[in-house]
């Protein structure tokens, strides 16, 4: 018998509302970049309130992913993968909330569905957008004007 692997964590739908489906800010997702947003939407806990027979989450903000693992379950490449969490940032669906570092993973919160209609940036997308908010690699171009020089001191 041939298992199959999941792909995604547990969780059991996500609802899309028209709003969101015909904003510009999603109609500019591809294919790849709108699977890298339903995995972070996978990566949910819920919070199940039995008085009001509810569902919430309860680490949005605190959404920790791995790249790796990410690149893994959805077969696909690390740029590809980056390229994808920087337009969802840019565009509004989702915010980085920690920078990871040093085999810290980073964290993300979802602006969609769960938080208060101020604080969802993809309704503002094609006036504002928050590329400047993604995650930049390091600065590591040190020596570079002495890097294939025979005599580092007399750099021009």
């Amino acid at each position: 018998m041939n298992k199959m692997i999941p792909r995604y964590c547990k969780f059991s739908f996500i609802s899309l509302n028209k709003g969101l489906l015909e904003s510009e800010a999603w109609n500019s997702l591809t294919k790849n970049q709108i699977r890298v947003f339903i995995y972070l939407w996978s990566c949910f806990s819920w919070y199940r309130d039995k008085k009001k027979k509810i569902s919430y989450p309860s680490n949005n903000g605190d959404i920790t992913v791995s790249s790796i693992k990410m690149l893994i379950a959805l077969n696909i490449s690390k740029q590809t993968c980056s390229k994808a969490i920087h337009q969802l940032i840019k565009v509004g669906l989702i915010r980085l909330t920690r920078v990871g570092e040093n085999k810290v993973c980073h964290k993300y919160k979802i602006l969609y569905d769960f938080v208060p209609q101020s604080e969802e940036r993809w309704r503002k997308y094609p006036e504002q957008d928050w590329e400047h908010e993604c995650p930049k690699t390091p600065n590591t171009l040190i020596g570079v004007k002495t890097r294939f020089k025979s005599h580092p001191k007399k750099v021009d």
